[in-house]
């Protein structure tokens, strides 16, 4: 696009330098409407969300148990059933429940008031009310209130970090201009709305507010995208559906078989119906589930990886890609020195962030002797910078810096070399402080000392070069010959391409401008890589995990820290967004699936471009971002990670999952436990659904074998929502298994209750129903009772055996559980004495049966009878028939 011109937009906007008139703002008011951003609410939301948990199918299909029950008379069951029902719902609404504040938190990325020109004088006004034509005035500290093309600048430095992301302050001037730019990003003489003024002083001429800005592209996007189910509630909604479709259909099938065939009474009919649908649905799955990624939830805490969004846990497991920024994350955020070059020596510069401790490393060994050139570059350096270090509070915590990052480093440096900016300021006394040269990129500044006056210069190198025609070799001021210029030239390009940011220093004595000057040496200031980002990059990638940069910062410095960590190798591809936006999305989609690539210099719809292609071809995204510009791609993404140190609020409040070191280490350890807990869930769902068909079976042989039914309503409930949830839970808690990182991310078409699940569970549900039937049977017939003959349901007898049921088939899911503990592995080893969740699990089974069997209010609820030391002795073995076999089907490979 063209550059925008004021003396073009004069004539465009109706306006002139005096500003607009107060009755021209106010028409223009009704015409534009209020600088602000329209923000959509959804009313009720958690009550649509407590709604929506009581009417999916597995709620429904209890609602529509509770209601038979009432019909037919049986109000105490009905009513269990129902309360159970509500009080599932209003858990899983509770556990699921998030603050949707992104869109809100926006709105405190804008100012409460601004500096406007109307008729000519200075106004303060609401920031609403600012429209365009209006002549704005922004200072340091401001926030811009709109979309402006820019009259005057006065040592001018923005902060773009809403935008774009980047802490590194870019100065807006109003001269040079290109003839043409890819966004208004790139324009240097236009602000936008959101974006930070953090030196200098400036005059603009609005031309966008409110929705119209560039800000308001980014409040469209993210009111936009629309949250996607994960997986893994994609998945229980399936399984969900298939259960209440197969229960109510086998459930309807069994009533007319019943009531019609069998000649069953109406009530013995539904009753059946009744358990048999309840019977084939895993009521406490939902909850179980939402209980095993909330503790889930805890562990990530304790790894810095905070979840915001349950499902996210197992999302975190699928990952195929992570998208990433590479400042904060790959590094520290933190930019200091570590190379300096004067002619022709280079200094090693150690150290750590922003802390001023450190050595300047010659030859490998640590520089004890002073160098007069170095000395005299670092002198140049410092005085010419405008930042601060902070300490940190009570000695405790890190140093901050106020001002340009890159000037924060130049000061630590000279820290670590041993001079004080404060102690050389009482040496040299400012004249006069420059703004940026547009066209060189540098700055330069005049101090008197001793009656003398010295410039100071620094800035791009190649800038600085040409504004000097000396350079100063060991000490010696000397023509800078071709052949130097060469060598600097090398330099230069050597460090640029090893990722370091390079600043060339030069002075001159008795001068007020910026040519003929002294050449002293280069600086290369880098934001390290974290240290342990390589071990998990190579940990990512062993397990099949693809990682991308998309950076708002320069392409080849990011390639440099990409492959210093292991991301990239050397022929890495560097897509810039003006090249991106020519690309056409088939074309992205075979780089992406092809080649190693460096997104650099995106947008945020850019961003958002790549994430979609990535997803098209099949790929599970998880997207990392710390500002606002970041908000659309973290929604969209199908697990969004957020920076919890450095990030924003808003960046924080969209994404699914924030990390709460900033750390590329904690996001792998996420994705590790990611997939343990979703091979975790796999195993209690199997072991939830051999108890459902476990349950079955008892209904079947009362319809078909015309027995007493050896099995209540309730009795069922008891073990789907009571007695089974806890061991469900202890095998949701078990570690990752070895090996998990070096197996490749779970597919998509993953189930949770595939083909090894259903014959697994099937099997040991069955043999568990053979022998609670076997037990129940058998003691009726020692007391008496003969196949066809009726059997009181009141009586003692009666009550025994049904119990005896209840309690063979808790003990065989009781051996079960330790044998679902592993896939592989012996049964039994030492870390079962460790294991408190399973052990915890087994006591609660343990203690829950004994109450329901022999505390007298429990007892007419879940029509249970005590028993006795021998019919105990029936039971038992169930145990040991349930772990032998859980354990050969596992080493079977189901």
């Amino acid at each position: 696009m063209r550059p925008l011109l004021p003396e073009q937009l004069y004539t465009t906007l109706g306006t002139s330098p005096e500003g607009l008139t107060w009755e021209e703002a106010k028409r223009r008011l009704s015409k534009y409407g209020f600088n602000v951003f329209s923000i959509r609410k959804e009313r009720f939301r958690n009550l649509k969300k407590f709604l929506k948990h009581l009417v999916d199918p597995l709620s429904l299909l209890l609602l529509i148990a509770s209601t038979l029950s009432f019909a037919i008379g049986s109000n105490n069951l009905g009513i269990a059933i129902l309360v159970l029902t509500i009080l599932n719902a209003t858990l899983n609404t509770l556990q699921e429940w998030r603050a949707e504040k992104a869109v809100e938190k926006l709105k405190a990325w804008m100012p409460s008031y601004a500096k406007v020109v109307r008729e000519g004088k200075t106004a303060i006004i609401p920031v609403s009310e600012v429209v365009p034509g209006d002549i704005i005035i922004v200072e340091e500290g401001d926030k811009v209130p709109a979309d402006a093309v820019l009259i005057e600048a006065h040592d001018l430095w923005v902060s773009n970090i809403p935008l774009t992301g980047e802490s590194v302050p870019i100065q807006k001037t109003v001269d040079d201009l290109e003839e043409e730019y890819s966004s208004y990003l790139e324009m240097p003489n236009v602000i936008l709305a959101g974006t930070t003024v953090v030196r200098g002083y400036g005059k603009a001429l609005v031309f966008a507010t409110g929705q119209r800005t560039a800000f308001g592209d980014v409040v469209r996007l993210t009111q936009e995208v629309k949250e996607e189910e994960s997986p893994l509630e994609k998945e229980i909604a399936s399984l969900a559906r298939t259960t209440f479709s197969i229960a109510m259909l086998v459930g309807f099938i069994f009533f007319v078989v019943s009531f019609v065939f069998l000649h069953q009474t109406l009530y013995d009919s539904m009753l059946f119906m009744i358990g048999v649908m309840t019977a084939l649905v895993p009521e406490g799955l939902q909850i179980t589930v939402s209980m095993a990624l909330a503790l889930a939830v805890v562990d990530m805490a304790r790894r810095n990886v905070l979840v915001k969004r349950l499902s996210s846990v197992q999302t975190l497991g699928s990952v195929t890609v992570i998208g990433t920024d590479k400042t904060g994350t790959i590094t520290k955020g933190e930019m200091m020195v570590a190379r300096v070059w004067v002619y022709d020596r280079e200094y090693q510069v150690t150290g750590s962030g922003y802390e001023p401790k450190g050595e300047f490393i010659l030859n490998r060994s640590p520089s004890i002797q002073r160098d007069p050139v170095l000395e005299k570059l670092l002198t140049a350096a410092v005085l010419s910078s405008n930042s601060q270090l902070q300490p940190p509070e009570g000695g405790k915590g890190i140093w901050r810096v106020i001002g340009d990052p890159t000037d924060a480093a130049l000061l630590i440096a000279a820290l670590k070399y041993g001079l004080d900016r404060e102690a050389l300021l009482r040496q040299y006394e400012l004249v006069k402080r420059s703004s940026l040269d547009p066209s060189k990129k540098t700055i330069y500044v005049i101090f008197e000392r001793n009656g003398s006056r010295v410039l100071f210069l620094k800035g791009a190198p190649r800038g600085v070069i040409s504004s000097s025609n000396k350079i100063m070799v060991d000490g010696e001021i000397k023509d800078f010959s071709p052949d130097l210029r060469k060598r600097v030239e090398e330099k230069i390009r050597e460090m640029g391409e090893a990722g370091l940011r390079v600043i060339g220093v030069a002075y001159g004595e008795d001068t007020e401008t910026d040519s003929g000057l002294v050449f002293l040496g280069l600086i290369g200031i880098i934001d390290p890589p974290r240290p342990e980002v390589p071990e998990f990059v190579a940990k990512a990638k062993k397990g099949g995990i693809k990682i991308i940069i998309l950076t708002g910062d320069y392409g080849p410095t990011a390639k440099a820290i990409a492959r210093s960590v292991g991301i990239v190798g050397e022929n890495a591809r560097i897509i810039k967004g003006a090249e991106l936006e020519k690309m056409s999305d088939e074309e992205l989609a075979e780089i992406l699936r092809r080649e190693e690539v460096i997104f650099s210099r995106v947008t945020p719809e850019q961003k958002l471009r790549v994430l979609r292609v990535l997803k098209r071809n099949g790929e599970v995204v998880a997207m990392v971002g710390d500002g606002v510009n970041d908000a659309p791609s973290l929604k969209e993404a199908d697990i969004g990670v957020a920076m919890g140190v450095t990030g924003t609020d808003v960046a924080r409040e969209v994404a699914d999952v924030v990390l709460l070191d900033d750390s590329f280490a904690s996001i792998v350890k996420g994705i590790e436990l990611g997939r343990a807990i979703f091979e975790n869930i796999k195993k209690f769902v199997t072991y939830v659904f051999a108890h459902n068909w476990a349950e079955l079976f008892p209904f079947l042989a009362f319809i078909l074998g015309g027995i007493p039914l050896p099995l209540t309503v309730t009795q069922v409930l008891a073990i789907d929502l009571v007695i089974d949830v806890i061991p469900s839970i202890g095998l949701s808690r078990e570690p990752p298994e070895p090996g998990v990182m070096e197996e490749p991310p779970l597919s998509k078409s993953e189930r949770l209750f595939d083909r090894k699940a259903i014959i697994r569970s099937f099997l040991l549900g069955f043999t568990a129903s053979m022998l609670a039937l076997y037990n129940c049977i058998s003691l009726w017939t020692s007391a008496g009772w003969h196949p066809g003959t009726p059997l009181d349901y009141s009586s003692d007898v009666y009550i025994a055996g049904v119990t005896m049921t209840f309690a063979t088939i808790v003990f065989a899911q009781m051996g079960n559980l330790i044998a679902s503990r592993k896939k592989r592995g012996p049964l039994i080893d030492s870390s079962l004495i460790r294991d408190k969740w399973i052990l915890l699990s087994l006591a609660s089974q343990l203690l829950i049966l004994l109450a329901l069997i022999y505390h007298p209010a429990l007892q007419p609820i879940f029509q249970t009878h005590p028993l006795t030391i021998q019919e105990w002795l029936r039971v038992t073995p169930a145990f040991i028939v349930g772990m032998t076999l859980s354990h050969l089907l596992a080493k079977a490979g189901l």
